[in-house]
């Protein structure tokens, strides 16, 4: 039994024993302070009232009727504040829970069905291919790999998906860098100037091309720091590919025939102010360039047709303003 079914049961024999009933569930909850103990419930404040009681001397007729029958893995209950009955739980619950892994194995451990038949694509980490990965992308990957082991556990099939954002004015600049240091000059100002880039420029084969020679280079020492952390990923998904492939234009043509599109100001947007967005959204700019949103759509519409039903993006701090505009955008579609 779960520890926290045996503190409801025995809460419910306390309750009991001193006279007062209760059709509701008990509610248990971690305190917002370690000393207070590991579980918390304020069942003598929800049921003082129809008891006719007062919560603080329910609450210490509880704790009185736990003490002299202490529930199983319990170290000791106390009383706090206003009446809430708290409980510190002894080590011997984690040896039983160790235990239950023992036996059932590794692999067999709280393992549930109730994701069974659907499908969630996880991208993570998605690091642009000019550079090594930071401490950021670490903790990325250490989080979104996590998750998707939890979703496995839970029945799911999981897709692990890194996206390759390798189109571009950064990969251009890049290029550029790489091929700067290569005939030992400075790389633009606005270009990459790590030490990095002058190791691997030295690795850049004579008339290689240098975006995509250091694309590739840039890929080779992420997935080498990333299989080091034990984190794999079934796809890398290719922006250029995408786009090659008519992904972009594909979905403006759904948008449009869907009625979510218009123009303004020489400028093609998205009506995403329609779903809960602050502001509209800029899809192709008024010089005819598409602004980083419209392959972002195209590439998420693109992972429902692979097959996902449910699309997890595990974004950094400075991405938190994307949520609302994408989320609008996959309700357009």
């Amino acid at each position: 039994m779960d520890v926290r079914d045996q503190l409801r049961t025995a809460l419910s024999e306390a309750l009991h024993a001193v006279g007062v009933t209760t059709d509701g569930e008990i509610g248990l909850e971690r305190p917002a302070r370690r000393e207070h103990g590991d579980w918390s419930s304020n069942v003598a404040l929800v049921t003082a009232k129809a008891a006719r009681r007062n919560p603080r001397d329910l609450g210490t007729a509880l704790v009185e009727y736990l003490a002299q029958h202490p529930p199983r893995h319990v170290d000791r209950v106390e009383l706090a504040g206003p009446g809430f009955v708290n409980f510190h739980l002894a080590e011997t619950w984690l040896h039983e829970v160790l235990v239950d892994v023992a036996t059932a194995g590794e692999a067999e451990w709280a393992r549930h069905d109730f994701g069974r038949g659907t499908t969630v694509n996880v991208e993570f980490v998605s690091a642009n291919p000019t550079g090594p990965l930071h401490a950021g992308h670490g903790r990325w990957a250490a989080f979104g790999d996590s998750l998707a082991r939890l979703l496995e556990r839970c029945g799911h099939a999981v897709q692990r998906e890194f996206y390759v954002n390798d189109r571009g004015v950064q990969t251009e600049l890049f290029g550029a860098s790489l091929a700067a240091r290569r005939a030992g000059e400075e790389p633009p100002a606005d270009g990459y100037h790590g030490e990095y880039v002058a190791e691997w420029a030295a690795e850049m084969p004579d008339g290689a091309d240098p975006v995509a020679w250091g694309i590739e280079r840039a890929l080779a020492d992420q997935r080498e720091v990333l299989e080091a952390m034990h984190v794999h990923f079934d796809t890398f998904a290719s922006e250029r590919a995408l786009v090659e492939a008519g992904a972009m234009e594909a979905t403006l043509a759904e948008l449009t025939a869907r009625g979510h599109v218009y123009e303004a100001d020489g400028a093609v947007w998205l009506r995403t102010t329609a779903f809960g967005d602050d502001k509209d959204r800029v899809l192709v700019k008024s010089d005819g360039e598409p602004t980083y949103f419209l392959p972002d759509i195209a590439y998420h519409r693109d992972k429902f047709a692979r097959g996902a039903d449910h699309l997890i993006d595990i974004l950094g701090a400075d991405h938190h303003g994307y949520v609302a505009r994408m989320r609008a955008a996959l309700q357009a579609l």
